[in-house]
């Protein structure tokens, strides 16, 4: 299990919504200038993730808003998806690329099959992001097993929520 740090937002009844703790585009490090998530984090800065919602009904204690929790992420779920995520574009990239210089090979002007091999790559490359975007929103009921909550720190001040600027 992988353990991440997260923020309580709300209890209703058996779930809680939180906010993971992001760690990227702390700036903390000295690489933020050639780090990819330093980058990533510039081209979209007003991103704003969504809650998760988590059952707590096998917590000993209940959180309350602002409280910090501990999620456990399983490191097979996790591994799957990091593979996924990164392995189905690269394959539809180069996919549509292989299928396009092919399909482009037998004409008679110069040119048409690298044209051929870049369109298709890139319809290769747009239809594995749907498909993995696809995959993400239907496998998204099945997060409850693979992302828990571990634990409710035992801290005695809590965070005011709206004091945080975050939207649930």
């Amino acid at each position: 299990m992988i353990e991440q740090p997260a923020l309580v937002v709300a209890v209703e009844g058996d779930i809680a919504l939180l906010h993971t703790e992001g760690q990227s585009t702390c700036r903390g490090c000295r690489a933020n200038t050639t780090c990819g998530t330093d980058l990533l984090a510039k081209l979209f800065p007003d991103r704003e993730r969504k809650p998760l919602c988590l059952p707590i009904d096998h917590l000993a204690r209940r959180p309350l808003p602002g409280q910090r929790a501990v999620l456990g992420i399983d490191e097979d779920y996790l591994q799957r998806n990091i593979l996924l995520l990164y392995a189905v574009p690269l394959l539809g990239l180069l996919g549509g690329a292989i299928l396009g210089g092919l399909s482009g090979a037998g004409e008679p002007v110069a040119g048409n099959s690298e044209l051929a091999s870049i369109l298709g790559g890139l319809s290769g490359l747009t239809a594995a992001f749907f498909w993995v975007s696809w995959r993400n929103h239907r496998t998204t009921a099945h997060l409850a097993h693979s992302v828990r909550v571990l634990r409710v720190e035992p801290s005695m001040r809590t965070v005011a929520v709206r004091d945080l600027g975050l939207h649930t």
